[in-house]
C-alpha cells in the first residue's frame, strides 16, 4: 500500500467535511506542546483543549468530541481518565467517583493504587500528573491503544501514532516499510512486532505497565502481576471461582445499563462461547438491553442465525443487520478506507468488507453503545486450540513469538530483524521473575496479541462507528480465570459452566458455534508453520 501523507489526507478532507470527525475518531493527545490551530487539519474543530499546570509546567490535553476527559484533583495531584470505566467490586460507574477512590488509594501507597486500578472495567487511558511528573497507563488488555514518545524536547501520549507523525513530520522506518509490504503481511491481522509503532520515535504502551515522563525522558515500568498466579487444585475451589466470575460479570452488566440509561445499549451476539457468556450473565437485566448481529459475508450468517435462535428461545428480540454489497453511501468508500488506514498508522490495507461494515454502521448505527465480548479469550487457553497443541515449550525465545505472530517463509533478513525486535521487547518487559509469575503463553496472548492486535482494531476501526464497552476487560476477572487449571481452560470449562450457572436455558438450546474460520486443516497448517519457523533462530537469548 502507498503511504498516505498528511497533505494528501488534508486535501481530501478539506473538500469532504462530512468525514472529518472520523479521522482519529475518539482519539486523544497529551503533550506539553500547544497545538496552535484546532480549526484546521487534523482537528477541524472536532477536538477540545484543556490544560493543567504542574511544577510550572503546562500539559495540554486534546480530546476528540466523541470521547470524554474526567479529572479529580487532590493536594496538587491530578488524576485523569479518558474514555469510560466502571467498578464491579464497589458498584460505582461514575468516573468522578472512581477517580476519587483511586486518589484515596494513592494516599495509602502506590501499590494500593494499582490494586484499586485493577478492579476497573472499561476502555480508557488513566493517568496521574504530580510534581511535574506524568504517569500514564491503559486499561486491562490495552483495548485503548496508547503510544508514547519524547520528540524534540516535547512529550506525546496519544491514541493514534499518525496524529503525532502529522505534527512532527515523522516517517516510517525502513524496517516497518519492508514489514508491511511483505506479501504475507495481511495474514493473522495487522499488528506490529513487540511494542513498535509505525514510527521509531513512538512506542506502544504495554498493558500492565505504566509510562512515566519525568520532564525529559519516558520510563516504562511493570506493575502487574503483583505475585505469582497459582492454579486452584480442588473442585470446591473451582466452583467458588465460577461463582465469583459470574458475580463480577453480572455486576458489570448491571453497571453498563446504569451507566448509560438514556442510550441504546446493544449486545452484539453470536453463537460463540464469549458472546453466550455475556448473554447468560445479563440474566435479570435482559429488558435493559437490545440485541443484534450482522452479516457482511456468508461465513457470518452461521453465527448470526445461531444467535437469533438462542435469543428467540429466551423470548428476546433480535435485530439482524445485513451489510449491503451495493449502497449509495459507498460512493466515498476509497476516502473512508484511507481514513481508517491513517487511523492505524498506515500499516496495511484494510479489508474492503470491513470498510463497508464500518461505513454502513456510521450511517446506520445499530446502537449508541455496543457491548462486545472480547478479551475473555485471554483466560480460555485459546492458543492451544488455535494450533491444536497440547503443550507449549516451558521456555520461550524471540523466534517463537515471531513465528506465532506472522508468516515470512523465505524472507530470512526480515526474520532476523524481527527476532531482534522481539529480543529487545523481552529485555524491556520480561525478566525471569515475570515468566515465573505467569506462563509466557499468557503474556503473549494478553499483552502482545490482544493489546497489539485487537487493541489496534478497536481504537482505529471499530470505535469509528459508535462507542464500545467490554465487560470482560477487567484485570481481577482475568486473574481469576487464570487460577483455573489449564486442563479446564483448554476445553472451555469456564464459559460452559458460567453459562449453565447463570442461565441454563442457553445451554439447553445445544446451540454452540465454533469459530467458522478456524478449521482442523487451518490449525494443522499453522502448527506446521510454527514448528518449522520457530526453530530458525537469529539472535541469542537465555
Amino acid at each position: 500500500m502507498a503511504y498516505i501523507t498528511a497533505l494528501e489526507m488534508k486535501n481530501e478532507l478539506d473538500v469532504k467535511a462530512e468525514f472529518r470527525d472520523r479521522l482519529y475518531c475518539r482519539g486523544f493527545l497529551i503533550t506539553d506542546k500547544k497545538q496552535e490551530c484546532l480549526s484546521d487539519y487534523p482537528f477541524y474543530g472536532n477536538w477540545n483543549e484543556t490544560f493543567f499546570m504542574s511544577n510550572e509546567k503546562k500539559y495540554y490535553f486534546y480530546t476528540h468530541k466523541y470521547v470524554e476527559l474526567f479529572k479529580y484533583e487532590d493536594n496538587g495531584k491530578l488524576f485523569f481518565l479518558i474514555g469510560h470505566a466502571y467498578n464491579p467490586f464497589t458498584m460505582k460507574h461514575s468516573e468522578y467517583d472512581i477517580l476519587e477512590d483511586l486518589a484515596v488509594s494513592y494516599i495509602k501507597s502506590e501499590e494500593d493504587f494499582w490494586k484499586a486500578e485493577s478492579e476497573l472495567t472499561g476502555v480508557f487511558c488513566l493517568g496521574i500528573l504530580f510534581d511535574g511528573k506524568l504517569t500514564v497507563t491503559t486499561d486491562c488488555a490495552g483495548m485503548q491503544l496508547i503510544y508514547h514518545g519524547a520528540i524534540k524536547e516535547h512529550v506525546y501520549f496519544t491514541s493514534h501514532s499518525k496524529l503525532v507523525a502529522d505534527f512532527c513530520g515523522l516517517e516510517q522506518t525502513e524496517y516497518i516499510k519492508k514489514l508491511v509490504s511483505n506479501r504475507f503481511w495481511h495474514y493473522w491481522g495487522r499488528w506490529l512486532p513487540g511494542d513498535l509503532s509505525p514510527y521509531a520515535e513512538l512506542s506502544r504502551l504495554q498493558p500492565n505497565c505504566k509510562a512515566v515522563y519525568n520532564g525529559k525522558t519516558i520510563e516504562v515500568l511493570r506493575y502487574y502481576p503483583f505475585c505469582k498466579i497459582e492454579e486452584t487444585t480442588t473442585e470446591e475451589e473451582y466452583k467458588k471461582t465460577i461463582d465469583e466470575l459470574g458475580r463480577i460479570m453480572s455486576n458489570n452488566m448491571e453497571l453498563i445499563a446504569k451507566k448509560w440509561p438514556d442510550k441504546k445499549i446493544s449486545i452484539s451476539v453470536t453463537g460463540g462461547r464469549d458472546s453466550m457468556t455475556t448473554l447468560a450473565c445479563t440474566n435479570g437485566n435482559y429488558h435493559k438491553y437490545s440485541y443484534f448481529s450482522y452479516i457482511s459475508n456468508d461465513e457470518e450468517s452461521v453465527d448470526a442465525y445461531a444467535a437469533k435462535d438462542i435469543l428467540n428461545s429466551l423470548g428476546l428480540k433480535h435485530e439482524l443487520y445485513k451489510i449491503p454489497n451495493e449502497w449509495d453511501g459507498y460512493k466515498d468508500i476509497d476516502l473512508f478506507k484511507k481514513i481508517l488506514e491513517c487511523n492505524a498508522g498506515c500499516i496495511g490495507n484494510n479489508n474492503r468488507n470491513d470498510v463497508m461494515k464500518r461505513m454502513y454502521f456510521c450511517a446506520n448505527p445499530p446502537c449508541d453503545i455496543e457491548v462486545k465480548s472480547w478479551v475473555n479469550e485471554i483466560g480460555r487457553g485459546r492458543c492451544y486450540d488455535r494450533f491444536n497443541k497440547k503443550f507449549f515449550p516451558q521456555k520461550t525465545h524471540p523466534s517463537y513469538w515471531r513465528a506465532l505472530h506472522k508468516v515470512y517463509f523465505h524472507q530470512f533478513g526480515l526474520m532476523k530483524e524481527t527476532d531482534k525486535v522481539f529480543k529487545d521487547y523481552f529485555d524491556k518487559y520480561y525478566s525471569h521473575d515475570e515468566f515465573e509469575k505467569l506462563f509466557w503463553v499468557v503474556y503473549y496472548h494478553w499483552e502482545f496479541s490482544w493489546a497489539g492486535g485487537e487493541g489496534v482494531s478497536l481504537t482505529t476501526e471499530h470505535r469509528v462507528s459508535y462507542e464500545i464497552t467490554i465487560p470482560f476487560n477487567n484485570r481481577k476477572y482475568l486473574e481469576l480465570m487464570l487460577t483455573v487449571p489449564l486442563a479446564k481452560r483448554k476445553v472451555d470449562s469456564i464459559p460452559q459452566d458460567l453459562i449453565f450457572e447463570n442461565n441454563h436455558q442457553i445451554s439447553d438450546t445445544q446451540i454452540w458455534v465454533k469459530d467458522v474460520s478456524h478449521t482442523n486443516t487451518r490449525a494443522w497448517i499453522e502448527r506446521i508453520h510454527l514448528e518449522i519457523f520457530s526453530r530458525l533462530r537469529f539472535v541469542k537469548y537465555k
